[in-house]
């Protein structure tokens, strides 16, 4: 139904925002994109998403869009009725679109009431008064002859589109409506926080209790998120993550559309490296300027879309996998106008790669900055073809050779935190996330415990057809396992964590100086330039780099820096922080182990210092 939907708001709707309210609104590549997986059905004509969620940097008319879907919402046939005929017709304000047959074909809402949530009047305003100039000044003001009521804060929909209304919402009212939405906009999410994040909670839980006829669903548009400030946002990109991580079983029905351009803090000086940075952030809404269409492909070239065949000269189109949007002439941001501001010397780095590279920045007292770590990432183009959860969890047996030289790392709970083992290949610092298992959200988690026994699996299944020329592991809660693996593969392991106590255990928080010292190895390396080594060549100690996991990922984003007498330790944001860090302390462990290997496997005498202890 989507495609109906791009027909019907560049026939009716005007772009609606200064300054050019009232020319036609013509769809970018991207947007009509988005909109087309907006109204994606099953094969029994239902929604697919319930939530949608779309991420753009500052200045991509995300209220704008949001207006011209809310108008689609309240005044179009926008929910299936049945699938189309040869020869079927729909004709409104003059205008016929001819159906293909088998395409889906709409019907009205009954009773629409349209919902437009922001943190502040004037946030409202911004989807309101793109609605209510189309409504006064656009080819739908037509229908103020057939009942439409237009007010400033409010329009009464006219009975032959099925009746309803367009409002915006306010905490008060969204607890006394009993729950009637049809369809809720939630704009700049980011900026819901407290009273205004319980209203949007009250409004999500309200659409829920609509008649099924109504398929009410929510769109949530927002920037990046600042990190630690608890918004709506970051609640719904912590629940995209938890879907990545296996945490969230159950079917989220969720369209979760992030568009992101990374650039580390050192490079944004670099106007050739921001510029095509900006370019990745915008796609088609940053406007050509040889006013033709534009494709990034995954190698990061721009190609010319030949005109009138949505391909460039080498045959790729947005239907490639790996190639995305890029600047259009349809598009309206002058990239010129971020680039001045972001170069500008008193702009702030950090807000400038939030705003218009809508890229995460991280919090003041994160371990890695997310520059970092975006800037080490290896294979996401394998992460991004993993069709679902399980294969996510093998991407790693991909690129992981049987015979590489590898460390391992074991970082175990029993029944609150997650249980971690990672490895790491020798020859480049390269960290993959072998298993994870994480206490599970909602009410699977009341009597959840790991399941030991599928560990004990997993070391084993790695020591026997893999070549682990080290492990480490955390005892705590796993001595006898830890035991275990110490009798059965102490001749294959070639180093261990001190002298003679044994080939894997590493207490860390008997090991603390150890774990600080190879913390600041690890975040020195995450500044030098990670490239893949060869398979044979020498290794190279100063790399380090993730496998693009999201579930390694997050867990290397949540590590938290604290201050200690001997310099500092990295926790969770605060002890009962659902944010695990538990793959990043495997990582941790297997990097150890990697650096021990790579000092040839030497023991090295551990000095002692006296100290004088009073009690």
């Amino acid at each position: 139904m989507g495609w109906f939907a791009v027909w019907w708001i560049e026939s009716f709707c005007v772009i609606g925002s200064p300054p050019v309210e009232t020319e036609p609104m013509v769809f970018t590549p991207e947007y009509a994109e988005f909109l087309v997986n907006c109204y994606a059905l099953d094969r029994h004509g239902r929604r697919l998403f319930d939530r949608v969620f779309l991420s753009r940097p500052k200045g991509s008319n995300k209220s704008g869009l949001a207006g011209l879907i809310a108008l689609f919402e309240s005044l179009a046939p926008c929910r299936f009725d049945h699938w189309a005929e040869a020869g079927e017709s729909y004709m409104f304000l003059g205008r016929t679109y001819r159906y293909q047959a088998g395409e889906p074909v709409g019907r009205l809402i009954q009773g629409s009431r349209v919902a437009l949530a922001a943190n502040s009047e004037d946030q409202t305003g911004n989807v309101y008064d793109v609605i209510y100039v189309n409504c006064t000044d656009g080819p739908l003001a037509q229908l103020r002859g057939v009942g439409m009521d237009v007010g400033q804060t409010r329009i009464i929909l006219p009975e032959e589109c099925g009746g309803g209304e367009i409002r915006p919402a306010t905490s008060g009212a969204a607890s006394r409506d009993g729950g009637l939405q049809t369809w809720i906009e939630l704009d700049e999410s980011h900026l819901f926080q407290g009273r205004a994040k319980g209203m949007a909670r009250t409004l999500i839980r309200n659409g829920s209790k609509r008649k099924r006829d109504a398929e009410p669903w929510v769109l949530e548009t927002t920037t990046m998120y600042q990190p630690g400030l608890n918004s709506l946002a970051e609640d719904t990109y912590r629940t995209a993550w938890s879907i990545a991580e296996g945490k969230t079983k159950h079917d989220q029905r969720t369209l979760f559309d992030h568009r992101y351009a990374v650039l580390s803090v050192d490079d944004i000086a670099d106007e050739k490296k921001l510029t095509h940075a900006l370019m990745e952030s915008h796609g088609s809404v940053a406007l050509s300027k040889d006013g033709k269409d534009h494709l990034i492909l995954p190698d990061g070239r721009i190609t010319t879309v030949v005109p009138g065949t949505g391909r460039d000269e080498y045959g790729n189109s947005l239907a490639t996998p790996g190639v995305e949007p890029g600047p259009s002439k349809y598009g309206w941001v002058d990239l010129d106008g971020p680039k001045n501001l972001i170069l500008n010397a008193g702009t702030d780095p950090a807000e400038a790669i939030r705003y218009y590279l809508n890229s995460l920045t991280s919090a003041a007292d994160a371990w890695v900055p997310e520059s970092d770590i975006q800037t080490h990432l290896f294979g996401r183009e394998l992460y991004d073809q993993a069709a679902d959860a399980r294969a996510v969890m093998d991407v790693w047996k991909q690129v992981i050779k049987p015979d590489e030289e590898i460390t391992l790392g074991f970082d175990g709970s029993v029944s609150d935190d997650s249980t971690a083992l990672v490895g790491c290949r020798v020859r480049d610092g390269l960290l993959f996330l072998v298993k994870l298992l994480a206490k599970p959200d909602g009410a699977e988690n009341a009597h959840w415990t790991v399941d030991r026994d599928a560990f004990d699996g997993a070391v084993r299944y790695m020591m026997e057809h893999y070549n682990v020329v080290g492990m480490f592991a955390d005892t705590a809660f796993w001595e006898p396992y830890i035991a275990a693996w110490e009798q059965d593969y102490e001749g294959q392991l070639r180093v261990s964590p001190r002298g003679n106590r044994g080939k894997i255990r590493f207490p860390m928080n008997g090991f603390q100086r150890d774990v600080y010292d190879t913390l600041v190895t690890m975040e020195t390396n995450f500044k030098y330039e990670w490239k893949p080594v060869a398979r044979h060549a020498e290794p190279i100690r100063q790399q380090i780099a993730l496998l693009a996991d999201p579930r390694l990922v997050d867990h290397f984003r949540n590590a938290r820096r604290r201050e200690k007498r001997f310099g500092y330790l990295v926790f969770k944001e605060t002890p009962n922080s659902p944010n695990k860090i538990d793959a990043m302390m495997a990582g941790l462990l297997a990097y150890a182990a990697r650096n021990k290997y790579l000092a040839d496997g030497e023991e090295e005498e551990v000095l002692y210092r006296p100290i004088r202890v009073y009690g």
